[in-house]
């Protein structure tokens, strides 16, 4: 396996730092949540996950060329009882190899435990099976302290099912290195991308961060049509043995 590198745009104390997590699985509902909360909030671009396993494609943001895997914070009173004071989010429009998977989740973690950070929070989607109009809501935590701040916001906890992807390997590693990792899992549907789902984890992680006002009653009204753009996007994408998410956009 090649290394995993972080290259650091800018340095920033990430001392107590607040981390969301958004990477395109089921409804593409972490990558649609965490740029909302980017593009929101006017995060800047601190840093990036650099590998040679990675698929050979640039993001373009803004005019910029982006790599895929991004970290994007600010100096911000955050997190439960505004204990945090930074937030980052680190986010991608592909889904990463199976095979870069864990080290790429354990390398988050230990540059997370370096830099003292608190708390990483993964928003991700699980599969409905068939549309329903109320969007359930379950989380899943690593340690006791995770599991609490769940239990906080109301959040029912997972009793049993899967956790899939970088998220999943995120909580067990989580959970062995005692390292808080809370997943935020909203019900969607594998079929096509779910802005309404994504806006439903938003109230959620509205309610985390206390003093920072994320309100995602634009992305309600903005559903249908980033789904309808996400989808053309999928259909063009399909001849291709590979597929890649282009940005998706906020006006």
């Amino acid at each position: 396996m090649g290394e995993i590198e972080i290259y650091e745009y800018e340095k920033m104390d990430l001392q107590n730092a607040f981390v969301i997590t958004g990477f395109p699985t089921i409804g593409l509902v972490g990558t649609i949540a965490s740029r909302f909360i980017v593009y929101s909030l006017k995060l800047k671009l601190l840093a990036a996950f650099l590998s040679d396993y990675f698929p050979p494609v640039t993001v373009v943001s803004n005019s910029q060329p982006l790599p895929p895997i991004r970290i994007y914070g600010e100096a911000k009173k955050c997190g439960p009882n505004g204990k945090c004071e930074q937030l980052l989010v680190i986010l991608s429009e592909f889904v990463p190899p199976s095979v870069t998977l864990r080290p790429l989740a354990n390398k988050l973690i230990e540059w997370c435990k370096e830099n003292n950070c608190e708390t990483i929070v993964c928003i991700e989607g699980f599969n409905l099976g068939e549309k329903t109009e109320d969007i359930p809501l379950v989380g899943v935590a690593s340690t006791n302290e995770a599991r609490k701040m769940l239990e906080n916001y109301n959040v029912e906890l997972m009793q049993e099912g899967m956790v899939s992807g970088l998220s999943g390997i995120l909580l067990y590693e989580g959970k062995r290195r005692n390292f808080n990792v809370a997943c935020l899992l909203a019900g969607t549907h594998a079929d096509y991308p779910d802005a309404k789902a994504a806006a439903k984890v938003l109230e959620i992680v509205n309610k985390m961060l206390p003093e920072i006002e994320i309100d995602p009653e634009p992305l309600y009204k903005q559903a249908e049509e980033i789904e309808k753009q996400i989808k053309v996007q999928m259909e063009k994408a399909k001849p291709s043995k590979r597929v890649y998410a282009e940005p998706i956009m906020y006006g």
